[in-house]
């Protein structure tokens, strides 16, 4: 998935002549902290709200501060949500040759992740914190499967401790035994979320077992 496939087509586009009250007004109606600065086709920078904030709202926006954050098309998923975090925007503008090509904005991320990644499919979410030295997809794959399940999708991040959080999305909402295979390898389980047939029981007794651990 590259930048040019999340492209968001009802982007407003500003233009050097435009008000700043006209600017704010096109945020506040799309419910964005950013929009793009462009002339005809070609790509001038990215107008922030905040700045607009500091100015009189009779000015123009050639004369507001703009920056000219911008990805190429070719840039895949992962450093398009990168760059986005990177710099806390909004709105990231898809630019090729200075030519604009339109923008991605959050919801589209969002929208991908949850439709083609899996993160929005049905199905219950599991957080395991393992040691990096103990880390091994092959096993918790295989412990999941044996149960009758697959994994949907997964991703990692790291503890000041230094190990890791590794997060499942599973196709299934009946997680019971998957809770005791993993417990039964010594797998940590942080949290599990939407298994409504099992909730209230299994989180209650998956609680009390943590309180031992910890003691």
């Amino acid at each position: 998935m590259t930048a040019e496939q999340l492209l968001t087509s009802d982007i407003p586009l500003l233009r050097p002549i435009d008000t700043v009250k006209c600017a704010l007004g096109m945020m506040d109606e799309y419910k964005l902290a950013h929009l793009p600065l462009v002339v005809e086709d070609q790509y001038k920078g990215l107008i922030y709200e905040e700045y607009l904030l500091e100015c009189d709202e009779s000015a123009v926006l050639a004369e507001v501060e703009c920056k000219p954050l911008a990805v190429d098309p070719n840039l895949h998923l992962y450093e398009v949500v990168a760059s986005m975090a990177s710099a806390e925007i909004d709105l990231l503008p898809v630019v090729h040759r200075g030519v604009y090509r339109g923008s991605i904005d959050r919801s589209a991320v969002l929208s991908y992740l949850s439709r083609t990644i899996g993160w929005g499919a049905e199905g219950s979410t599991l957080v395991l914190e393992i040691p990096i030295s103990k880390f091994s997809l092959n096993e918790i794959t295989r412990i999941i499967e044996e149960n009758g399940a697959q994994i949907s999708s997964f991703n990692t991040s790291y503890e000041d401790s230094g190990d890791m959080l590794v997060t499942f999305k599973l196709n299934t909402v009946d997680i019971a035994a998957i809770l005791d295979s993993l417990k039964r390898f010594d797998y940590k389980v942080v949290t599990f979320f939407d298994a409504p047939e099992v909730e209230d029981e299994l989180r209650s007794k998956f609680d009390q077992f943590m309180k031992y651990l910890e003691q």
